[in-house]
């Protein structure tokens, strides 16, 4: 039962053994892995239920249904721009498919630096194996590598820079190219159209226009989620309670420790909303003499690794990533005025993007806003990571002219930096990438709500209870201790799975 509480008007009152709090790649699986384990649960997703007939493809219709604040979610001081889900399926619904387990070295400095003995990859082999069946993780085909994706391959191999073909959760795939606006075709296997489906027919009671305001735990034990049903337009439409005696809290690394930090809670180290990781990322952007079409066929499909080494250094590196952005995104994100900006424009089918995602250390925080809809997200980059992603981008540059590129694009604002064929490409790291000079977007936001074994130092234990609070958990990816320098969405699913699952083996200890 999916229901739009907007819709059905009034105040509603439910009892369940478990809330949800968020229905994306954590909430959805933890949700549907409770109900089929025959716990009553109850899924509170704040944005609306969206199916494939609604996806227009259009992304002036779509980015402001699919996206936290429209898609205009930033940081504090404007510097970079948060892409989150909202609606049922959460990012799952929006993202480009890259499917990766956490990276053993990853795993590794995680049971070493943060007492997490029992993440080996042994343990959670598991919570793997189910959430990568079901989402149909597969090899990416040659034949289904596009044009854009060619390009990052040729100007790597040609340099001898490692890369590879991932894997994706697409079934029947027709290379609409269209992934960032939802899929039309429901070949992406997003939460939409698994672990959802899967909830609602195991029973679980599903409620769109749910906005929590507030989880109550008195004397550190479960008592209730409360808050109101919320119309398209964002305007109050009545109220809601659910008593549970379990909640699973994953709403992301933003809105979670939004919640616990206006509701009191699970903050008795003072590491709630601390921690804050966005993998930051910049597109350079090649211009090619012949048509590229970059924005048809799947987004991304190669992966450069050269320059992450998380054997060696688990705590830095960057991955260059193949991007091509729709035309208003690219002309809202391409610095430069007047007949400047118009003529990179007019050169938009024969582009292609490189993107540098940052494995970062700079550490940053989320605080309670003026409103729900709105927190507060400080993040100021490091010297240390501004260093590497001036590096990364000139690596995107070396990799562009290596393909055939005739100029490359470097999103300095207000003015861009325009290389030509045989320029000087260290000019990039001449000026460097303090914080607020590039163009930087962030679609993973993570560690606000870390998982470790020290009280002191983390907010969730090994398998996403709160220190301070039983029967409160959390499943998303504000639970990752680190940056998790690799693609999150197995991840995150992964927690979700083991921590339902943990609940369910150890449910007499909530009910008594």
């Amino acid at each position: 039962m999916i229901v739009s509480l907007s819709e059905r008007g009034g105040d509603l009152a439910l009892t369940a053994d478990v809330c949800v709090i968020g229905s994306g790649a954590g909430g959805a699986v933890a949700a549907a892995e409770l109900a089929e384990g025959g716990r009553s649960v109850v899924v509170l997703e704040q944005g609306p239920h969206w199916a494939a007939r609604d996806f227009s493809q259009r992304e002036d219709e779509m980015l402001p249904k699919l996206f936290e604040e429209g898609g205009m979610r930033q940081t504090l001081d404007g510097a970079v721009q948060i892409l989150q889900g909202r609606n049922v399926g959460g990012s799952t619904v929006h993202n480009l498919c890259y499917c990766f387990r956490t990276p053993d070295a990853i795993l590794r400095m995680w049971r070493e630096e943060h007492g997490l003995e029992e993440l080996t990859p042994e343990a959670l082999e598991p919570s793997f194996a189910r959430v990568e069946k079901e989402l149909g993780v597969v090899q990416i085909r040659e034949d289904e590598v596009n044009e854009l994706n060619r390009i990052a391959r040729r100007g790597a191999e040609k340099l001898g820079y490692s890369g590879f073909v991932t894997k994706h959760n697409r079934k029947g795939c027709v290379q609409s190219g269209y992934c960032l606006l939802g899929c039309s075709y429901d070949a992406k296997q997003s939460m939409l159209i698994t672990y959802v489906p899967r909830a609602d027919a195991a029973g679980a009671r599903i409620y769109t226009g749910a906005r929590v305001a507030r989880i109550e735990a008195p004397g550190g034990r479960m008592k209730r989620v409360v808050g109101h049903a919320i119309g398209p337009d964002g305007s109050l439409r009545g109220s809601f309670e659910v008593k549970a005696n379990v909640v699973v809290l994953a709403a992301g690394a933003v809105n979670s420790p939004d919640l616990l930090l206006r509701s009191g809670l699970a903050n008795g180290g003072g590491q709630v909303g601390e921690n804050l990781h966005l993998h930051p990322s910049v597109i350079a952007t090649g211009i090619f003499d012949e048509e590229v079409h970059g924005y048809r066929g799947i987004p991304q499909s190669y992966y450069i690794d050269e320059f992450i080494d998380l054997e060696s250094d688990p705590h830095s590196g960057a991955i260059l990533m193949p991007i091509i952005e729709f035309p208003g995104m690219a002309a809202a994100t391409t610095p430069g005025f007047g007949r400047a900006h118009s003529a990179l424009m007019r050169d938009y089918g024969k582009t292609a993007g490189l993107l540098v995602l940052l494995h970062d250390q700079t550490s940053g925080r989320v605080r309670s806003g003026d409103s729900l809809s709105k927190p507060s997200i400080e993040y100021e980059l490091e010297e240390r990571d501004a260093q590497q992603i001036a590096e990364g981008l000139l690596h995107c540059a070396e990799v562009l002219f290596a393909a055939g590129a005739r100029q490359v694009l470097i999103p300095y604002k207000p003015e861009p930096l325009m290389l030509e064929r045989g320029d000087d490409i260290t000019e990039i790291t001449r000026r460097g990438a303090r914080h607020g000079q590039l163009v930087t977007a962030s679609t993973h936001p993570q560690s606000t709500c870390r998982m470790g074994g020290d009280p002191g130092s983390s907010v969730v234990g090994p398998f996403g209870e709160c220190h301070d609070v039983e029967g409160l958990f959390v499943a998303d990816m504000s639970v990752f201790p680190t940056s998790l320098g690799a693609p999150p969405q197995i991840t995150t699913a992964m927690f979700g799975d083991r921590t339902a699952h943990h609940i369910l083996e150890n449910w007499k200890r909530f009910t008594t």
